[in-house]
């Protein structure tokens, strides 16, 4: 019998410790509504939209069981605006009380190369770049888009601030949640309001500004000025578009614009461009669910087709190259 009792006090001890897979989950969110590229949105007045929108977050601590604080070392997220699921590891938390991040790069990666880690990881090469090439160091924020400078209420004026420096780096404080719990997966919600990053910027004459200028500074320190992470759910304030499969295109170089796209699957995905007569220009097989993408190959102007297929659904969309 007490062999028997002990057997399942130990059992019962393992249950407790049993790692969980700890999933962020970030609602990007614009004026309170549910995050989209190409969607109009009020800052300071101004009717101004997102064409991308990508943040690496770093040094990230769980508070959890009564104050214990666990650091996720060598864990870092890339976010962008339209990807929602960001995985941090297994744990043996059973009780997690709050986060806290810095949004950037510590200053050890930020020193490092792209060329060192895999093409998956958020340090790896990425498409569209988020380096300057080394040793310059990562963009720690990027926020480009178009805004309206002739007050008509329609966008027209590119703008495209991308945050490089050890200087840019910001830390949050620890924000208060409400884990959800489901199966052996822990999910931590939280909002990011994407519109608070650009508040008290002149975004008319920011242009094109890729450097640790003063504007690059106010986006990254109003991550806590303006308290652009908060925590929430998605029965909460934020609409959830994660089961919608969408590609939106950035159209902030002409020349060679970017793909932001989202299945809900997670099956690999397939992509093919043509042009406007059919014919097939390029193929790029075994890309992730949801990501960004950036051809290499140069077009010529004119009118194209791009096809985004996972092998069940498929997305095709018309976009324009303007040489």
């Amino acid at each position: 019998m007490k062999k028997l009792f002990f057997a399942l006090l130990f059992l019962f001890s393992l249950g407790l410790n049993a790692q969980k897979e700890v999933v962020l989950r970030i609602n990007h969110s614009l004026n309170g509504i549910a995050f989209n590229y190409n969607q109009n949105f009020d800052i300071d007045g101004t009717v101004s939209y997102f064409t991308r929108l990508q943040y690496y977050l770093s040094g990230i601590q769980i508070h959890h069981d009564g104050g214990q604080i666990t650091p996720l070392s060598n864990v870092y997220v890339l976010a962008s605006g339209h990807i929602k699921n960001y995985p941090l590891g297994n744990y043996s938390f059973n009780q997690i009380e709050s986060i806290s991040f810095d949004v950037g790069v510590d200053q050890t990666a930020n020193s490092g190369n792209t060329v060192n880690y895999p093409s998956q990881h958020p340090l790896g090469p990425q498409s569209p770049p988020m380096d300057w090439g080394w040793p310059s160091g990562y963009f720690f924020v990027v926020s480009d888009g178009y805004t309206d400078s002739n007050n008509d209420g329609n966008p027209n004026a590119p703008f495209s601030l991308q945050a490089l420096g050890n200087q840019m780096l910001t830390s949050v404080d620890p924000i208060i949640v409400s884990p959800v719990n489901s199966n052996d997966t822990i999910y931590i919600d939280l909002i990011a309001n994407a519109d608070k990053f650009l508040y008290g910027l002149d975004l008319d004459a920011v242009g094109i500004d890729h450097s640790s200028s003063p504007n690059n500074l106010a986006m990254c320190n109003n991550a806590i000025n303006m308290n652009v992470f908060e925590a929430g759910n998605l029965s909460m304030s934020v609409q959830d578009n994660s089961n919608k499969n969408v590609v939106y295109v950035d159209y902030t170089l002409a020349f060679a614009p970017t793909f932001n796209y989202h299945f809900n699957s997670s099956s690999k995905v397939t992509i093919d461009i043509y042009n406007i007569d059919g014919k097939h220009i390029l193929q790029e097989p075994n890309l992730t669910h949801e990501g960004s993408y950036f051809p290499l190959k140069e077009f010529a102007s004119g009118i194209y087709i791009i096809s985004l297929n996972n092998g069940k659904e498929k997305i095709t969309k018309k976009f324009t190259i303007t040489q």
